[in-house]
């Protein structure tokens, strides 16, 4: 018995992971500003209950409303929202819609933020395509002042084709 301690003792052992006494704490707490600013990094830039703008678009004038229903984490916010277009070639109001969104999809490391609609649209008979179309629409939108940002946006419609647009938009 004394011989297999005495052979335990001789082994060669493992050579400690460091030789200063707190490199592993140190290390440790260097994780939790890395895990906050990641965490900070993916929270939603401009995050809103409600919100109201109006955009200059190739295709006319645009104004949106809506309201988010769902906060998703590390996602962005579901909600509903609701537009009418008009357009000078149709003399008037040329288009309604109501959809569903996607906001507050954060960019990483900006104060910028974008967003993902998509629902149907009611074309009116001035318009010449007039009916019932699917449109879809993207884009980034970031804060001025208080809670007046701004927002550019790319949106198809299968009645109306693709219009672009740059405007303001109001968060509460």
């Amino acid at each position: 018995m004394l011989a297999a301690y005495l052979e335990e003792m001789t082994q060669p052992t493992k050579p400690p992971l460091s030789r200063h006494p707190f490199s592993r704490l140190t290390a440790r707490l260097a994780l939790v500003p890395a895990l906050a600013l990641g965490a900070a990094s993916l929270a939603p830039a401009q995050a809103a209950a409600l919100w109201v703008g109006a955009d200059l678009r190739t295709n006319g004038l645009d104004g949106h409303a809506g309201s988010a229903l769902l906060p998703v984490p590390l996602i962005g916010t579901v909600g509903v929202e609701a537009g009418a277009t008009t357009s000078s070639g149709a003399g008037g109001l040329s288009e309604v819609r109501v959809g569903g969104t996607l906001r507050d999809l954060n960019l990483p490391f900006t104060r910028t933020d974008g967003f993902l609609s998509g629902g149907l649209a009611y074309h009116t008979a001035g318009t010449g395509n007039s009916g019932v179309g699917v449109y879809l629409e993207g884009g980034a939108r970031g804060p001025l002042a208080g809670p007046l940002g701004w927002r550019v946006s790319v949106k198809t419609d299968t009645k109306s084709g693709i219009s672009a647009g740059a405007g303001l938009e109001f968060r509460f």
